[in-house]
């Protein structure tokens, strides 16, 4: 009986120990995932900010001497491509965050369940074992 006990703990404390690790990975890919959003909301800004510039200058509203037409409207199409491959990587990483918000949420899920199974357990133990008191002459 203390064997089983001794594994059981033991057990129980790797299984504590890998949980929180896998919490800590979790925590770091948010993290990760937090960095680039923000790196993507800045470059997505830039490139908004370059947008109203070059709208302009295809538009005559600004001094783009240099420019011809064909390279600005090249320059526009090369901007709409990058602002599009921004937007496809934004939706990824939010897909990611959410994967991650689910996993969170099924690790603490998951954790009740044992902790509700553990007490179970042991009310289980203390009425058979009561049990088997008045059982036994």
């Amino acid at each position: 009986a203390k064997r089983t006990l001794r594994r059981r703990r033991k057990l129980e404390k790797e299984t504590k120990q890998l949980i929180k690790q896998e919490e800590l990975k979790r925590l770091h890919k948010a993290q990760a995932v937090q960095r680039q959003l923000e790196e993507l909301e800045e470059r997505q800004r830039a490139l908004e900010i370059f947008g109203v510039k070059l709208e302009r200058e295809l538009r005559g509203e600004s001094d783009s001497g240099t420019k011809d037409e064909t390279q600005m409207l090249h320059e526009w199409f090369e901007l709409v491509l990058e602002k599009n491959k921004l937007m496809r990587y934004e939706s990824e990483l939010l897909i990611i965050a959410q994967e991650l918000e689910l996993e969170d949420h099924q690790s603490r899920l998951e954790q009740k369940l044992r902790e509700k199974m553990a007490i179970d357990g042991k009310s289980k133990r203390r009425v058979c074992s009561s049990l088997q008191g008045q059982t036994m002459p």
